[in-house]
């Protein structure tokens, strides 16, 4: 009893301070924690999936029995960290519960990560973790997919072809070694059944061959995998006919080549059917005329011309812009279709003369003495399309009217200098009007310059 007494009085001594540093006896400590208990570490949702360049936002939580503070730790796969904040969002019934969040990107390292879920109290710390997946899902996409040819002929190979692409770190690039279906859904019928399977090379691609057996449509068909989402194809509608005879179309030119601008065209070939002694002539067939003009990647139709008995064809079109040319038969009952081969015409289109005008001219002296001289001066200018400028070392000609007469008379040539201007002198005898005239060649039109009267007095 005395040393209880004893125990009591010096602690009271060293006050409230002194009192915590004491070490109760080892029985009283015997397991409980350093800190606040950690438990029901939670990772929503888990695996962590991002999807699109949008990211996926996450939350972290934690239950503590009491806590003055917390936050979150989370270790990447190659071992750095990084800290979130954690707020307290409940408090009921003698338990907290802690939140963080944070929205995973296209930067973050697909793997296994680890959150540390932390909480201090007056006490000491606690914490608790959990490891938790982090996964990359990219856009695929099935490019340029499509059926040839088409029409095909039932029981013939159509060949179903396109690329696989992956937009990952480094944009879109092919996606290799991954298993693409071709996936026919027939005329009539409410689904797609898949009947064949490729595999993709370095650059995406995939190819199959299948036996052509109803009209229909088709498409490719992507499944995706843990790091790409699935795709589907555009859809490219086959239609299949019944098997038929070949046909081609031979000797086929367009002339003149090149042509003039607005010039008459002449395109002609011979359309044959492939029979069991070689190829005849097909005749009383339609043969359309296409045309492409440069730039453009469509065929546009221009005229058409029945096949004599013979197979032969002559269709005529108007020259008006560069381009090809091919005859085309659409096939009949029983017969394919045919194209020729392409043939380009140069077309030149004409040049459009520059607009000229004389400015400034002058006969002088009015009046002039009998036999003496009048001197002529103006400036020759050409349009150049967007203002007037000389037109340099030209000749331009010197005419003369007498008074009272109808027609002009020509008296001189003279050439404009390096500044479009022009001087001369002639000796004058009448009364009568002057002018000058310029008579265009080939970049610049004609013109002519006001009339000057000049009275000659005796």
């Amino acid at each position: 009893m005395l040393k209880r007494i004893r125990a009591v009085v010096v602690a009271m001594a060293m006050g409230a301070g002194a009192l915590a540093l004491v070490t109760p006896p080892a029985s009283a400590t015997a397991g409980k924690p350093a800190g606040p208990d950690v438990s029901a570490v939670e990772v929503s949702s888990s695996p962590v999936v991002v999807e699109s360049k949008d990211g996926k936002a996450v939350t972290f939580s934690f239950v503590v029995d009491g806590a003055t503070g917390g936050g979150f730790t989370l270790k990447r796969p190659n071992g750095s960290t990084l800290d979130i904040e954690a707020k307290k969002v409940d408090d009921a019934g003698g338990k907290q519960k802690w939140q963080g969040t944070r929205t995973f990107g296209r930067s973050d390292a697909p793997g296994t990560w680890n959150v540390t879920a932390k909480a201090s109290s007056v006490v000491g710390t606690g914490q608790a973790n959990k490891d938790f997946q982090v996964n990359q899902v990219w856009e695929t996409d099935l490019a340029g997919f499509g059926a040839s040819p088409e029409p095909v002929d039932k029981g013939d190979t159509l060949t179903l072809q396109g690329r696989l692409l992956l937009n990952g770190t480094e944009g879109w690039k092919p996606y290799n070694a991954q298993k693409v279906y071709i996936a026919f859904r027939a005329e009539g019928s409410a689904g797609y059944d898949r009947v064949a399977y490729d595999y993709t090379d370095s650059k995406g691609r995939f190819s199959a061959g299948v036996k052509a057996d109803r009209t229909g449509w088709w498409r490719a068909e992507y499944d995706g995998s843990e790091v790409a989402h699935k795709a589907t194809s555009d859809s490219d509608q086959v239609d299949v006919r019944q098997k038929t005879t070949g046909s081609r179309i031979a000797g086929f030119d367009v002339t003149p080549d090149p042509a003039d601008q607005g010039a008459r065209l002449s395109a002609r070939g011979r359309l044959g059917l492939d029979t069991s002694h070689g190829w005849d002539g097909y005749g009383g067939q339609k043969v359309n005329l296409l045309f492409k003009p440069d730039g453009s990647r469509s065929w546009q139709f221009v005229a058409y011309d029945w096949t004599d008995r013979g197979g032969r064809f002559s269709i005529d079109a108007r020259a008006e812009l560069s381009g090809w040319f091919r005859a085309e038969f659409d096939g009949a009952q029983g017969v394919k279709g045919s194209s020729s081969r392409s043939v380009y015409v140069t077309v030149n289109e004409p040049q459009v003369s520059a607009d000229t005008r004389i400015i400034k001219f002058n006969a002088y002296p009015e009046p002039v003495k009998y036999g003496k001289y009048v001197k002529n001066t103006g400036k020759l200018q050409i349009w150049d399309g967007h203002h007037w400028t000389a037109y340099d070392h030209q000749k331009v000609g010197l005419y003369f009217k007498p008074a009272g007469q109808a027609k002009w008379e020509y008296v001189k040539t003279v050439s404009t200098n390096g500044s479009g201007d022009f001087w001369t002198k002639v000796k004058d005898w009448h009364s009568g009007s002057w002018k000058i005239t310029f008579k265009g060649n080939g970049e610049a039109n004609a013109s002519s310059s006001r009339s000057d009267y000049v009275r000659v007095k005796k």
